[in-house]
């Protein structure tokens, strides 16, 4: 082996080494980062408007910072706390819960369907309900309440906010700097990575959280329990394709309609109807614009394999390691027909 081939390949292990070991640092700062890229990204056309009338960069990425903290992270920050307590509450209650505290007419419908399906009476529901809270609460004790950990990473998210808005081209620009690919196929890959990035963030997650804002918001104003938690859930249904957040509200409606509260009843239907129902219609092409839209099916999946891989980052992380997969998969596409082009010719 010569000397050269020698040098070149214990520069790349050297190198490979190095990345692996910084790779662990700032893993678990990976939720913090994944989140300042998606809301720097958002934030682009606001801080481009922003530097026409402001010449400072520093100052215009400070008020874009500003204005994201204040409108997205403080508020997602203060519901996780409200999540927890939720969680927690019911984990606490459900240990002492027990079929004959459930109404009477819901009761009797257990009974039906139990008569319909006998094995479901050997099914221990109330315990498996019981450890599927206990579990919940615990994964969100240990993500929110571990103070010390919350607070810091959520310090790294906003600094790493204000630099990626600040000097995110030049980051940009280092990374093509560094790719062995050809500089036009790196513009390439970045361009065709943003545009699905915004696809799935702003066509679907942002859309996603709205409703499950929306569908909290109503059960709040018409008395059904734990509307922060149930509005978590609405906005990973509203990621299920023709079901979306039918799942959480259909149930509730029904359940005010069983107890007797037919206003309620009524009220939120109404409002899952007009308000929850409609925000694909009225809100989604106004946020998507001219965007194609992923599909919901791996947008769903990417979503829960995130959250299942990473905790709750997952749920940014996942789409945007999907769409990193779709954009590789189009210049793959690209090159592809570059090489049978190149084949006819020849």
């Amino acid at each position: 082996m010569s000397e050269e081939k020698l040098e070149s390949y214990f520069f790349t292990a050297l190198l490979l080494g190095v990345l692996v070991v910084v790779g662990a640092v700032f893993y678990p700062f990976i939720g913090s980062l994944a989140l300042a890229i998606v809301l720097a990204s958002l934030a682009a056309p606001f801080y481009i408007w922003l530097r026409k009338r402001i010449a400072s960069k520093n100052f215009a990425a400070f008020l874009v910072t500003l204005a994201v903290t204040l409108s997205i992270i403080l508020p997602a920050v203060g519901l996780s706390f409200l999540l927890v307590d939720e969680v927690q509450s019911i984990s606490e209650n459900i240990a002492t819960y027990d079929l004959a505290n459930v109404p009477q007419v819901l009761q009797s419908y257990y009974e039906r369907i139990v008569t319909i399906f006998p094995p479901l009476a050997t099914v221990d529901l109330q315990g498996i309900v019981k450890s599927s809270f206990e579990g919940l609460g615990t994964t969100f004790n240990k993500v929110v309440t571990s103070t010390a950990s919350f607070i810091l990473k959520f310090v790294v998210a906003i600094i790493a906010l204000f630099y990626f808005v600040k000097d995110g081209k030049q980051f940009l620009n280092e990374i093509v700097q560094l790719s062995p690919l050809k500089d036009s196929e790196d513009v390439m890959i970045v361009r065709k990575l943003d545009r699905v990035t915004h696809s799935l963030i702003r066509g679907t997650l942002v859309i996603a959280v709205i409703q499950g804002l929306l569908v909290g918001l109503g059960f709040l104003i018409f008395g059904v329990p734990n509307p922060v938690l149930w509005g978590s859930f609405a906005s990973i249904g509203a990621l299920i394709p023709t079901v979306g957040t039918g799942i959480v509200t259909a149930p509730a409606i029904l359940y005010l309609f069983l107890t007797g509260q037919i206003a309620e009843g009524i009220g939120l239907l109404a409002w899952s109807m007009f308000l929850v129902g409609l925000v694909d219609n009225i809100i989604g092409p106004k946020l998507i614009g001219d965007v194609a839209k992923i599909h919901p099916l791996f947008v769903l999946l990417s979503v829960l394999g995130g959250i299942a891989l990473f905790g709750l980052a997952g749920f940014l992380l996942g789409p945007l390691l999907f769409g990193f997969l779709m954009a590789l998969a189009e210049i793959y596409k690209v090159k592809i027909k570059e090489m049978h082009s190149r084949e006819m010719i020849i």
